[in-house]
This record gives C-alpha cells, structure tokens and sequence, in this order.
C-alpha cells in the first residue's frame, strides 16, 4: 500500500492494480493499510510481485530522488504509445505490469 501511496494511486485504481475482487470497496483498502493480510491468491500475489519489482526499478533508476517514481509512472511515455506507465497497468492489467517491469528491467527487446 505504502509504494501506491508514493505513486499517488488512487483507490478505484488500487483495486485494479492489484487484482483484487470487482466487488471490493475501495474504502476496505483501509483495513489492508492498517496491517489487514491482502488475499492469499495466487493472482494477487503475482501482481503484488510485479508492483513491488517496478517500485525497486524505479528506486534504482533515480537513487537521489524518490519523488520521480510518482512523476515516472503519471507520466505519457513513448515506449507506451504516449500512455502513462500507469494508464497501461491499469488498461492492461497483469500483461501491463509485467511490459513496465520489463520496460524497467531493460529485459526487453527492442
């Protein structure tokens, strides 16, 4: 929860990021903030993964400064077709995630 706060996502989006049920209320994401466990799912977990290895990327690629990660994945990137990082995460779901993980990864192929 602490990275999609750093990235300034909001809640609907958190939702979607992170794969949990459609019926889930974006106001339950309290709980998960508070210490709740997110759900044991496979699917969950595999995002999660995906978030949390975007997030060290982008530690890595600005060491001195944390703020350009929220400015990274709000803003349109040529390489996504002038969307932002966020915007295919989102649009694309787990297929998104794994192209900006790549995309930071530099693994590849251009």
């Amino acid at each position: 929860m602490a990275v999609l706060d750093e990235w300034g996502v909001d809640a609907e989006a958190r939702v979607v990021l992170l794969g949990l049920p459609d019926d889930t209320k974006p106001r339950s994401l309290a709980k998960f903030r508070r210490g709740t466990a997110l759900p044991d799912d496979e699917r969950v977990m595999v995002r999660i993964g995906h978030l949390l290895s975007i997030n060290q990327s982008l530690g890595f690629t600005f060491p001195h400064n944390p703020a350009m990660a929220k400015y990274w994945v709000s803003t349109p990137n040529r390489r996504f077709g002038d969307r932002t990082p966020l915007s295919v995460m989102l649009d694309e779901g787990l297929a998104g995630l794994e192209s900006v993980a790549r995309h930071l990864d530099n693994s590849e192929e251009w």
